[in-house]
């Protein structure tokens, strides 16, 4: 059409306009496609072309320079979408760091109070979060400058910027007060600074800006502003990034509130302060129950209960009356800690005679009872337990005090919630995730504290060593996860056989150990022999596919057989050598091999 445009009017230096046609077409298509159609386009003249000398060299440069315009413009766009995808992959591995921040090899070599020091150091690390995002913004949308403002009242301050500090400089209003306000995002990719005023000033012509407000639910808590001093620089795909990242600066922001929170709060009044001093010391899911039970009956002279929620329903954690009945199932309907849990909100009776509904259930005691609170405990969103006081007084509680109870609560919330946290990392740190038994490090640890116990108390102490018989073959026969299996049905059968006392462990590969504790060379014996044959009774299936395995087991005895930790291991590791190279499928005490 626009070649029987330019035929029509005769108008030969139209034919210019192709230029940007095929520049603005190699931004979707690659050089295959757009060199070919480069060369196409002569031929649309054809039909009016004059063969003449000088026509011949027209057509011929004109042609030459559409291709060559076509591939550096094909050059460039691939550039740019190497950097976008270097952008975005910049971008996942930083939410990727975010998400988790302690690797599973960290955890094999750090020790339980490192990692929680570790957990809570990148909690508050918000500043360099945010610096690394906007960075990747940069990138991603190729501007000049990206930044973050934070609104103090009817003010913002810049918090973090890809520019040094002192090259921006806020005005205040226009955009920026304007996007805060109306909580929508601003696009322009033509700032006129007589009518647009940006809210702030750069050392550079600000031409291009994307605006958006970082909320956290329906409340503003900064400003992600990009920049550049390019003409309409930003399409609707550079919004949607820049967007999506502000959304990633909203939960480092809601991370680092809920810390401050917690760190205000716990300053406010002396009781908050010595109960929060007190549970930052607790990382046991007991023990912050205990505490918040503990000081909150002290502060406010009533009997503290504490029921835990699981995904069985409840368990009773603390009652300070006599249980009726037992408590295996509790049924909160119809009771006031029902009603908290039902409302998700704290409830208080000043007196409860006055109430019809039931307090707690029948099993647990409440006759004498005068005045009760109830509060359920969530941490983000996820109900944890209720906690409650009851008191023989009325109105045992005013306003102040059920305000102090609210953020006592809160704080064992998120008190509770690391608690869960930090079992978990020393779960991970502790045990064999194949497995579960103990790893080589607690195996360490364990056999040490046992050594010093047996020699106080002059009390012998055995040590296990099985090895499963050509586990290699099966590995090869059967494949890995077949392997996986035997070395999990292994451990849970040592699980099985050991005493509450005696402590199992996966010593490496396909070897397991045993520590027992008060037994000499024949307890060890018989135990190695029953632990055997319950193994080589076992069948192991996988995919319709079965086998059976043998293991072998050597056993050292303190101080029978060695008089040092390190002599122990040895023996007990050489009686198992000589086990597997004597016939296999048996147990040898070192004493019996000298």
């Amino acid at each position: 059409m626009y070649a029987g445009i330019i035929g029509i009017s005769g108008l030969s230096w139209l034919k210019l306009a192709y230029f940007p046609f095929i520049i603005a077409m190699t931004r979707f298509y690659s050089l295959n496609i757009i060199i070919p159609l480069s060369l196409l386009i002569p031929f649309n003249a054809l039909r009016s072309f004059t063969i003449s000398r000088e026509n011949i060299v027209w057509e011929t440069a004109f042609s030459i320079f559409l291709v060559l315009t076509s591939v550096v413009a094909s050059l460039i766009f691939n550039s740019l979408r190497s950097e976008r995808e270097k952008a975005v992959n910049e971008f996942e591995k930083i939410r990727a760091g975010a998400r988790d921040r302690t690797q599973d090899t960290e955890m094999e070599s750090l020790g339980s109070d490192e990692l929680i020091s570790h957990y809570f150091a990148s909690k508050i690390k918000a500043n360099e979060e945010i610096q690394e995002l906007l960075h990747a913004i940069k990138h991603a949308v190729f501007a000049d400058s990206a930044h973050f403002f934070e609104p103090h009242g009817d003010t913002l301050s810049l918090r973090c910027s890809t520019d040094d500090r002192g090259k921006v400089i806020i005005t205040g209003k226009g955009v920026m007060a304007t996007c805060l306000k109306e909580r929508k995002p601003f696009f322009s990719g033509e700032v006129d600074e007589k009518k647009i005023e940006v809210g702030y000033i750069k050392d550079i012509r600000i031409l291009s800006i994307i605006a958006i407000p970082v909320m956290e639910g329906s409340s503003p808590v900064g400003l992600l502003i990009v920049d550049t001093s390019r003409y309409h620089a930003f399409s609707e795909p550079e919004q949607k990034t820049v967007k999506m990242f502000s959304g990633q600066i909203a939960k480092i922001l809601e991370r680092e509130r809920v810390y401050n929170i917690v760190k205000h709060e716990i300053t406010a009044l002396r009781i908050i302060k010595e109960f929060s001093s007190s549970l930052a010391a607790s990382i046991h899911y007991d023990d912050v129950i205990n505490k918040l039970c503990h000081y909150s009956g002290q502060a406010f002279s009533g009997n503290a209960f504490f029921f835990e929620h699981d995904t069985q329903g409840f368990v009773v954690k603390y009652f300070p009356n006599e249980i009726s009945g037992g408590a295996k199932e509790i049924d909160f309907r119809g009771t006031l800690a029902g009603l908290a849990i039902e409302n998700g909100h704290m409830e208080y009776v000043s007196d409860v005679k006055q109430f019809v509904m039931k307090v707690l259930p029948p099993q647990f005691r409440t006759e004498d009872v005068r005045s009760v609170i109830a509060v359920p405990l969530f941490f983000e969103g996820a109900l944890i337990g209720v906690f409650g006081m009851l008191s023989k007084q009325k109105e045992f509680l005013d306003s102040r005090q059920i305000s102090l109870v609210e953020v006592m609560c809160n704080q064992a919330a998120t008190s509770i919630a690391n608690a869960k946290m930090h079992a978990e990392i020393e779960r991970m740190a502790t045990t064999d995730g194949l497995t579960g038994l103990f790893n080589h490090r607690v195996f360490q640890q364990k056999l040490t504290e046992e050594l010093k116990r047996s020699e106080r108390h002059e009390t012998p102490l055995s040590l296990l060593l099985t090895d499963i018989d050509f586990f290699k073959k099966v590995n090869d026969t059967y494949g890995h996860p077949v392997g996986d299996l035997v070395l999990k049905g292994v451990s849970k059968i040592l699980q099985k056989e050991i005493r509450d006392i005696d402590t199992a462990a996966r010593y490496g590969g396909e070897e397991f150990v045993v520590i027992l504790p008060g037994t000499d060379s024949m307890g060890a014996k018989n135990f190695a022999e029953r632990l055997r044959k319950a193994i080589t009774a076992e069948t192991f299936s996988s995919e319709g596919r079965t086998l059976k395995i043998t293991t072998s087991i050597g056993i050292a005895t303190m101080p029978a057989d060695a008089r040092t930790k390190e002599e122990l291991i040895e023996r007990t590791d050489q009686a198992l050598y000589h086990a597997k190279h004597n016939g296999r499928n048996q147990s040898v005490a070192w004493g019996t091999i000298r």
